[in-house]
């Protein structure tokens, strides 16, 4: 498909790569585009081969940083990783970064050995950029804040919604459902709004469809 029609693309842990991929991802930012990739992005080939080369280095280059290893902690020990001041953990699997000259270091590493290592960085690439997430968090709460900053370095609006609350915009009609499993969620929509699905206070499961 034509990437160039996104002003992003996420692709979280795309592990399965070939150089065909790579080169078009490297195309889509050098226009403008801006890609976000995380932890395990570009391990395997398409037959899901780890490929006989250090690790990460067929997305180095794209990535701006050298994959130096990766490390996966048991469910007892914890992670933690210092972002904007704000503290983050994480127990799953987490990509210890070097960023290259002219990458920019979003988050670092706080703790064990590889303390003050880079935990996610993100690098312009001709028109566009490059954001490369490290860790791999539960509550998701460092991810969120990582996109946001690409985000906003991309000059592209964050609207924040409530918890639970997926809002999805497609062939012309906002659909919105809420995941929340006990609490209502208010829809941000205005007065004038007329819905053809559902109400302004949606419940738990409920959906609302409107132009």
């Amino acid at each position: 498909m034509d990437f160039h029609k996104y002003p992003t693309i996420v692709a979280p842990m795309y592990q399965l790569v070939d150089d065909a991929l790579i080169a078009k991802h490297t195309d889509y930012v050098q226009q403008g585009g801006h890609l976000i990739l995380s932890a395990r992005a570009g391990q395997k080939d398409k037959n899901a081969h780890l490929w006989e080369l250090p690790f990460g280095s067929k997305i180095e280059k794209l990535i701006g940083s050298k994959l130096l290893f990766y490390d996966v902690l048991p469910e007892d020990k914890i992670g933690t990783i210092i972002m904007k001041n704000q503290t983050y953990k994480w127990n799953n699997w987490a990509d210890i970064l070097q960023p290259m000259k002219g990458t920019e270091t979003l988050a670092t590493y706080s703790n064990q050995f590889y303390k003050n290592k880079a935990a996610a960085t993100h690098v312009k690439l001709g028109k566009g950029s490059v954001t490369y997430i490290g860790p791999d968090t539960d509550d998701g709460k460092l991810e969120k804040e990582i996109i946001a900053t690409s985000f906003t370095k991309a000059n592209i609006a964050i609207k924040k919604l409530p918890e639970g609350l997926m809002l999805d915009w497609r062939d012309g009609f906002w659909v919105a459902v809420n995941y929340h499993s006990e609490k209502s969620i208010q829809l941000p929509v205005d007065e004038k709004t007329h819905l053809l699905i559902g109400n302004k206070l949606l419940k738990p499961a409920e959906v609302a469809v409107w132009r």
